[in-house]
């Protein structure tokens, strides 16, 4: 069976037992244990941009047309099947046509109110569609991640602007679909680098980050939702043996404190993560290689990371499991 589908399946279960009360203590090694069963592929080529340059030049068409206040012929919305073709765009390894060209655009056009809410509703679908989310996911590091990250980076955008605005166009299923697809998504990512050298940002970690932030902030989103999703990243960042240098770390654990001091739930599912993750060290023989040190590392930086944010923004217990093994193998 593929491994999408393996996950999707173990995850259905994990959520309907996590909303029924049924499930708590064991989620962490229940979700530790569907992480350390992925195997992951040799990379394989993307699939090229056809056409980039046409589709930022239409890109052009559509801020000229904006520009144009009060021309009745001006054109406000963009349409679907243009945005189909913007979407391609945030694959490419050039940054230039993803992050500066598309993303920037993308980014105009959900603020300045240029998509319509019918519209937004469906792209948000689009953006966390497996060919987009889950590209090349199962593969060593790869160029993959491009597409991966800025799909995360607009469904940031979208859910800020659903929370602004007077009518909601994510529905509650909606919702839940997007739950459904980042904890598949961090239950399997690793690629951790931030800007690479003549192509820009991944920064993946920083745009989950930001997708987290919304959805943390989302009054609809049900609590086990949100506790299942702390769950998922506290698995993957235990996971991860590569290193988080680019301001990601700081994003993540000011998201996570926040959350854990809006009830009582989260910040004791925080405490049993960290504990857990202590015992990674304890209970595994420590071998001297890269792998271990960076792991040990990432560790140590997000317990830095809750230390440099003070007492005020932990849990007190949270807070003094940290001072009090702060300097545990660090």
């Amino acid at each position: 069976m593929d491994q999408l589908v393996m996950i999707a399946e173990k995850q259905d279960i994990l959520l309907r037992q996590l909303r029924a009360g049924d499930l708590f203590e064991s989620l962490p090694d229940l979700l530790r244990a569907i992480r350390d069963e992925v195997e992951y592929e040799e990379p394989t080529p993307i699939t090229p941009v056809l056409s980039a340059d046409e589709a930022i030049n239409r890109m052009a068409w559509y801020q000229e047309n904006w520009n144009k206040q009060g021309d009745e012929q001006s054109i406000l919305y963009v349409s679907e099947e243009d945005l189909r073709r913007f979407l391609t765009l945030l694959s490419s390894t050039d940054e230039s046509v993803r992050d500066s060209g598309t993303f920037f655009f993308l980014g105009s056009a959900i603020q300045n109110n240029h998509i319509s809410s019918e519209t937004l509703d469906w792209l948000t679908r689009e953006l966390i569609h497996d060919s987009r989310l889950f590209s090349h996911l199962f593969e060593e590091e790869n160029d993959g991640a491009y597409y991966r990250s800025y799909s995360m980076a607009v469904l940031a955008l979208l859910l800020s602007k659903n929370a602004d605005n007077t009518e909601s166009f994510i529905s509650e299923a909606l919702l839940s679909d997007i739950v459904q697809q980042l904890g598949i998504y961090m239950l399997v990512e690793k690629d951790t680098r931030g800007f690479v050298e003549g192509h820009g940002w991944i920064h993946a970690y920083t745009h989950l980050a930001n997708v987290l932030g919304q959805l943390f902030e989302q009054p609809a989103l049900k609590r086990a939702d949100k506790l299942y999703l702390l769950a998922c990243l506290m698995t993957n960042l235990r996971s991860i043996d590569t290193p988080l240098t680019m301001g990601e770390m700081g994003r993540l654990v000011g998201n996570v404190l926040q959350l854990s001091r809006r009830h009582k739930i989260y910040g004791d599912y925080l405490l049993l993560a960290l504990k857990l993750w202590r015992q990674d060290l304890v209970n595994t023989p420590f071998k001297q290689d890269r792998s271990n040190w960076q792991m040990l590392y990432i560790r140590v930086d997000f317990f830095q990371q809750v230390l440099a944010f003070g007492p005020d923004a932990s849990p007190q217990d949270v807070w003094n499991y940290a001072q009090a093994t702060k300097n545990y193998l660090s």
